[in-house]
Parts: C-alpha cells; sequence; structure tokens
C-alpha cells in the first residue's frame, strides 16, 4: 500500500479533511497483503501488492505510527502526527519508499527525535515488522479491505480508491463530503454538532 498511487491520492484528500477535524479525529493505516502460511516464508511473512519494497516502507510506516503514539507526547501535539507526518514525507519522494536512507530523513523531518526516533528505527530493522505485516494484512481482510485505498470512517466501509478514481462512496468523496461525513458521526456521539471544527450544524437533530 505504501508504493501504491491510489494511496497515496487518497492519503492527499485525506489530509485536507484532517486539517479540518483533527481536534475531533485521527487516522490509523491497515495494510493489504497476503498473509503467508508460516513466518519464514518471504522476507516479511506476506505478500505484498508491489514487491518488498513495499513491504519495507508498510514496516516503516507501522513503526512509525506505533512509537508515534508512545509517550511522551509533547503539549498541544496530537500523538498520531508525527506518523502522519512521516507518510506525508515518504509519499513526496514515492520512488525512495522502502529504503532506509528516505525513512530515515522523513523520520527526522517528522519530528521523530532521540530515544523515539532510535525505538523506530530498531523497530523497522529487526523481526518487530513480521507480526506487525501480518497482524495489518488480517485486520485488512477483517474488513473486507482488498484494494488500496480503502477508507474507513468510524470503523465503517466509507469509500474505495481504484484505478485513479473513486468508486463506490455513499455520502460523496469530496473532501467537504468526509468532512461532513466526521462532523456527523461525531454528532451523533455526543449529541452535539461541532461547531468550533465543523462550522454552523447543517441538519440539526431532532
Amino acid at each position: 500500500m505504501s508504493r501504491c498511487p491510489d494511496a497515496r491520492a487518497a492519503e492527499a484528500v485525506m489530509d485536507e479533511v484532517l486539517a479540518r477535524v483533527h481536534p475531533i479525529a485521527n487516522i490509523r493505516l491497515m495494510y493489504i497483503a497476503e498473509v503467508l502460511n508460516n513466518t519464514k516464508q518471504g522476507k516479511y511473512g506476506v505478500l505484498c501488492k508491489h514487491g518488498d519494497a513495499e513491504c519495507a516502507g508498510n514496516a516503516q510506516q507501522l513503526c512509525a505510527q506505533y512509537w508515534s503514539r508512545q509517550a511522551p507526547a509533547e503539549p498541544g501535539l496530537d500523538p498520531w502526527t508525527r506518523a502522519w507526518d512521516f507518510v506525508k514525507c515518504q509519499n513526496r519522494e514515492y520512488e525512495d519508499i522502502g529504503k532506509f536512507t528516505l525513512a530515515n530523513k522523513c523520520l527526522e523531518e517528522a519530528g521523530f527525535s532521540g530515544k523515539r526516533a532510535n525505538l523506530t528505527k530498531a523497530c523497522w530493522s529487526g523481526p518487530d515488522p513480521v507480526p506487525m505485516l501480518r497482524n495489518s494484512a488480517r485486520e485488512a481482510a477483517r474488513h473486507r479491505a482488498s484494494v488500496s485505498a480503502t477508507i474507513f470512517i468510524n470503523g465503517e466501509y466509507r469509500c474505495t480508491r481504484d484505478d485513479d478514481q473513486w468508486v463506490d462512496c455513499p455520502g460523496g468523496s469530496e473532501v467537504d463530503d468526509f468532512v461532513y461525513t466526521v462532523c456527523d458521526i461525531y454528532r451523533h456521539w455526543g449529541r452535539q454538532w461541532p461547531e468550533d471544527v465543523c462550522g454552523p450544524e447543517p441538519n440539526p437533530l431532532p
């Protein structure tokens, strides 16, 4: 998925969505792959659609995702922010995704430093990627996500980006549409429209 053009296009749209709703939402990535019969098959225990380079990129992003969320977090910084910045950095040089040189560069650019940076590098350089990739692929399969990129909001299917276009998108596929979905789910959870984030409530609940 990390080397998939449709994933990059979807992530670019989600970045615009997050810019507007990040006070009430976060993002987490799952990685589609074929889980092999045992962990000794292949380098990573999975087959990625764009080869081992993509598996490496997926592993780097999973490690960044994990260690981004570990304490301590800086005041005013959402725990997932570093990992998302890491993904965006890699996407800007997507032909090198999977290479350690790009991963190290993006780690620094995304604000990983000190012990957090060292632990993230140790994660993708050691045995951790095998179970992480296998678990992520199984999670994607449980969600019946077989196409990159498939978008879920609050655990529910929302939209698919495939072959350079949005398909099967109840509720629309524009940035405003995704923003509305997030805001509407938040409203149903808290019975209050988050006007400070989402603007005036379009269709008040009865």
